[in-house]
């Protein structure tokens, strides 16, 4: 869907008029009550699409103009015709990824990528259903690196969620459907907030164990910003509205993996900088109308250097049940951090920034004096006010500092 984005953002403009969302579905929190309703009904503004949506959004963009121009900046050899006969052939959401979405990560990875490393996914069982849950550093790379990896590695897509705050036009909702999307909603009054919490807990769950497919959320509403990776406690808390008396159980039968993701050069450094020192300046940050577009285009584009991907199934029996709720979330939120940190991998971006940071040379050994030297000049490079500097090697060093014991 990024090339829908993309064009947006060159052409300077934005759809006035949001996809109609509908809200205030009236789900039980038991999830024993919510598989005896009707599923489709309950779930259409959540869900991706059904077979007779995807057929009907396939034969919608064979018309739609916007969809070739957004196809063809990413494959300017591409015709109309071929466009079309690639889309003919699509009968699924899985074919529709193939044909388009693939190749679209297969280029970005040739370009922006030094080297993709895939660590602890043979210890993941291809025959069940996985909740993947992912440290957040890129709006798009995080989930769209994980559907590539599986892919090649030979296991089933995800479904994958998606804000609807980024879903600006009908042309972007019909193609993140045809991507294998459910919407995340995260507007609206305290209480469509809360049933939005109830209708998403309620359906990632049959998702997983009715569905039978696997689903790819982030740890928290947005990107990390500051390097130090953070899961959301009201994600916990969704997760287990869904759930009986249990809370044990509930947790595992979600079959939960720790998608952590580490970037040598991270993602949209500067503006995530920009943002934090402006928040900490004024008490506020508001987005500009194509900021989003921005950094989805700047997080494919930008180079990456060096990548990793670890794989690990969250150990839910060192998880403490015993407390009351409030406790068990804190205790399974810990958790899933601990394992983010431990997983992720250090590069010398890291080492260096917390040396240079604390004006040490602790972790020397790591990196040599060349390495050194880029770096510096990368920070340089990346702005000349020595606060937004500061953030960098902030946002550098803080993976190092969550490793230490």
């Amino acid at each position: 869907m990024l090339w829908f984005y993309f064009l947006t953002y060159l052409k300077g403009k934005r759809t006035s008029q949001k996809i109609e969302k509908l809200r205030g579905l009236s789900i039980e929190p038991i999830y024993l009550v919510i598989i005896k309703e009707n599923i489709s009904n309950m779930f259409e503004s959540i869900a991706p699409y059904n077979q007779l949506q995807i057929e009907e959004a396939l034969q919608w963009l064979t018309h739609n103009k916007q969809f070739m121009v957004g196809v063809k900046y990413f494959h300017p050899m591409w015709s109309d015709t071929l466009i079309i006969e690639k889309l003919n052939s699509c009968s699924s959401c899985a074919d529709f990824q193939v044909n388009f979405i693939e190749p679209m990560i297969r280029s970005l990875i040739e370009k922006s990528i030094d080297t993709l490393t895939i660590t602890g996914l043979d210890t993941i069982d291809k025959n069940d259903n996985h909740l993947y849950i992912s440290n957040h550093r890129d709006i798009f790379l995080d989930s769209g690196l994980l559907q590539y990896t599986l892919y090649h590695k030979g296991y089933p897509f995800t479904e994958i969620s998606l804000g609807d705050n980024l879903i600006v036009d009908e042309v972007i909702h019909r193609v993140s459907k045809l991507n294998n999307m459910f919407t995340v909603y995260r507007t609206g009054t305290k209480l469509q907030l809360l049933q939005n919490a109830k209708n998403l807990s309620a359906y990632l769950r049959f998702a997983l164990t009715e569905k039978k497919v696997s689903s790819w959320i982030a740890q928290g509403n947005g990107r990390t910003k500051d390097g130090n990776d953070k899961t959301f406690p009201g994600l916990v808390n969704m997760l287990l509205m869904s759930a009986g008396s249990d809370l044990k159980i509930a947790l595992q039968e979600l079959h939960i993996v720790i998608s952590t993701i580490s970037y040598e050069y991270e993602p949209c450094a500067v503006e995530k900088a920009i943002e934090l020192q402006t928040k900490e300046e004024t008490g506020n940050y508001t987005k500009s109308q194509y900021e989003n577009m921005n950094s989805i285009v700047k997080g494919i584009e930008e180079h990456k250097g060096e990548v990793v991907m670890h794989f690990e199934k969250l150990d839910v029996d060192t998880i403490d049940f015993s407390e009351n709720r409030k406790e068990v979330i804190k205790a399974i939120t810990n958790k899933i951090d601990k394992t983010v940190y431990k997983s992720y991998h250090l590069f010398k971006t890291n080492y260096i920034a917390y040396d240079m940071l604390n004006n040490t040379k602790v972790y020397n050994d790591n990196y040599t004096v060349e390495a050194l030297k880029r770096f510096k000049e990368y920070i340089n490079q990346s702005s000349t006010d020595s606060k937004i500097q500061n953030r960098l090697l902030k946002m550098y060093s803080n993976p190092v500092i969550n490793k230490l014991p």
